[in-house]
């Protein structure tokens, strides 16, 4: 009987392991991340960056409207399930021709699912990659930067 009992504790916390390792990671739930409107999954954080440096009445060259002296960046970071989901995206920016652009937006919630801020951008394109790890790994996270043509702030809770 106490062999049963054993074996039932046993085989109770081998079950539970795919259980844990199945569930949604926590750092998920603050974040909704939309490329062209399809959610992406394993994206936990997140960073938009835009500064807007004019260029000097006094350079002497001339800009074309192409030209824009603005830095305009987009960092996520992902885990393994987010890379798997932007994959395609993701190797077109190392192909030969230029890099599909797509339409972001971004969601960021409190602890009880309420919506604080929501941002679109558009004309988004990868522009870089990084991913490190060393020892044992469990997971990936990566951290990925993309820049953009047009930033809107859709909504803020004002709370």
């Amino acid at each position: 009987m106490r062999r049963w009992i054993g074996f039932a504790v046993l085989l109770a916390c081998t079950a539970a392991v795919p259980l844990r390792a199945a569930s949604p990671d926590p750092r998920e739930k603050s974040f909704k991340f939309f490329v062209d409107g399809v959610q992406i999954d394993g994206v936990v954080g997140y960073k938009i960056a835009f500064a807007q440096n004019p260029a000097s009445r006094t350079d002497s060259r001339r800009l074309d409207l192409s030209y824009s002296p603005d830095q305009r960046l987009l960092s996520v970071t992902v885990t393994q399930k987010g890379l798997s989901h932007l994959q395609d995206w993701l190797n077109s920016a190392t192909d030969t021709q230029a890099p599909v652009t797509k339409t972001v937006t971004i969601e960021a919630d409190d602890n009880e699912g309420n919506l604080l801020a929501k941002w679109a951008l558009t004309g988004v394109t990868p522009s870089t990659f990084s991913s490190a790890g060393a020892g044992t790994l469990n997971e990936v996270d990566s951290t990925l930067e993309f820049i953009f043509d047009r930033l809107r702030l859709l909504q803020a809770n004002p709370k």
